[in-house]
């Protein structure tokens, strides 16, 4: 029989808490789409996407054409054509057919905070359908487990949230199809997992670097239903909707003006003072933290990483790669929450690995702290957390939310979001190193055992 506490229902108070978190949201959405499409100009980068889902819809070049402050596109070509339908068109052309861009902005909004609940859902469903635990599997639908685990992650990392959306950034979308990778590695569906991995590809092109992971567990049906995904993604739908040949330029374009240059391979200068730069925005990334450091002046920082800072940045990020790999080891086993921590460590990896890290690209830590928080939880029959636990969360919020204030821009600059994410990885780390050690001492336990009994 399962304790009382494991049942328990959400008390008045709790039920009063999600119904501020709602209403919360709804003003929250208010100001959003008043600052993004009421204001004397369009804020955030939702026009960007609009602007070049015009373009689609027009036959126009989607990498050249510019929004109202002057920005470019600088995605693969998916994105554009699924936001077709919200299109924005520049000044001056005909509107008629064309959605108002207030609504649109609703709409954008919506989406994202449909994904952002899905996504977490969808993850926290399945570690909850793959436990060991009696108290997890017996638990009331809606009961305080359920919603714990649901909502202490998004509060957890509400700050980098709140901040992709008010900027009406695609992170919420791409961190839904993040967990509905590691969900489906989970539920053994492996073919399906490629596919929502593909997907997240095809939005973004900085989870390729993610194709470590099945290659690393040797899942090949993961790698097949990848394949197949960006296929489609990045192939068949660009080239129904654009042609074969304007497809392939459009490719080439996109290394020419934004990989290249990100990479250091190109002298493209298109991108460089909207998004490339160092000194462009405030990347949390490994290479703008270090450079940062080394420039502590804003006024006389170098606009670019020199190659030694790039070298170094990514000899660290490949480092902390090898590191979380090495410690989940290289024999196959069976899927659970090791794989749900290496695929978050790995994600935090990628974050730091890219020359271009918004502070609320920080979202994408839920992966880690939600399993954490699972394991924690897990027999229990409370949900307290551990001293540790409530530090981790505590220092994590801290450094995503100083960085943020007015006035405190040497802590943006010196990356204190950074290390804050770097605190999260960590502990993601030494959670799969507990889970590696668990279970090799059970495998020496099993086999003594089977060496008394023969």
């Amino acid at each position: 029989m399962l304790p009382p506490n494991a049942l328990s229902r959400l008390t008045r108070m709790e039920k009063c808490f999600l119904g501020t978190l709602v209403l919360g949201a709804a003003l929250f959405g208010a100001i959003v789409v008043l600052r993004t499409a009421f204001l004397s100009r369009h804020m955030g980068d939702l026009g960007c996407y609009l602007r070049t889902a015009w373009a689609v819809r027009a036959g126009a070049d989607i990498y050249t054409i510019e929004d109202d402050n002057h920005w470019h596109y600088s995605y693969p070509p998916l994105l554009a054509i699924l936001l077709t339908p919200l299109a924005d068109p520049p000044p001056g052309v005909d509107c008629a057919g064309m959605m108002p861009f207030g609504l649109s902005a609703a709409i954008w909004y919506l989406i994202s905070l449909a994904c952002l609940l899905l996504g977490v859902n969808v993850l926290a469903g399945a570690l909850e359908e793959t436990s060991s635990s009696q108290q997890v599997h017996g638990q009331p639908l809606r009961g305080r487990r359920w919603w714990a685990l649901r909502l202490v992650p998004i509060l957890a990392c509400l700050p980098p949230i709140a901040h992709t959306l008010m900027r009406g950034q695609v992170n919420l979308l791409l961190l839904a199809l993040l967990c509905a990778t590691v969900a489906s590695v989970l539920r053994g569906q492996s073919f399906r997992a490629g596919l929502w991995l593909a997907g997240a590809i095809c939005l973004k092109i900085i989870p390729a670097f993610l194709l470590v992971y099945p290659v690393w567990r040797r899942d090949s049906k993961l790698l097949a239903g990848a394949a197949a995904g960006l296929l489609l993604g990045l192939g068949i739908i660009p080239a129904l909707t654009f042609g074969p040949r304007q497809t392939m330029e459009q490719f080439a374009q996109l290394g020419r003006v934004l990989i290249g240059p990100s990479l250091g391979m190109s002298a493209d200068e298109s991108r460089a003072k909207e998004l490339i730069n160092v000194t462009a925005t405030d990347s949390q990334s490994l290479v703008a933290t270090l450079h940062n450091t080394l420039h502590l002046e804003r006024a006389t920082r170098p606009p670019q990483a020199s190659s030694g800072e790039r070298l170094i940045s990514f000899a660290v990020g490949g480092f902390l790669t090898v590191a979380a790999l090495a410690t989940y080891g290289w024999r196959k086993r069976r899927a659970g929450p090791a794989d749900v921590a290496l695929f978050g460590a790995l994600v935090l990896n990628m974050l730091l690995l890219s020359p271009v890290c918004h502070l609320h690209y920080f979202c994408m830590s839920i992966l880690v702290i939600m399993v954490l928080l699972a394991w924690r939880w897990q027999g229990q029959e409370s949900l307290r957390l551990s001293f540790g636990l409530v530090a981790l969360l505590f220092v994590n919020l801290c450094a995503n939310v100083l960085p943020l204030i007015p006035g405190l821009d040497a802590l943006r600059d010196c990356g204190l979001a950074m290390y804050g994410t770097l605190l999260v990885w960590g502990s993601g780390v030494l959670f799969l190193w507990r889970q590696t050690r668990s279970r090799a001492s059970l495998s020496t336990a099993n086999r003594a055992e089977i060496r008394a009994a023969a």
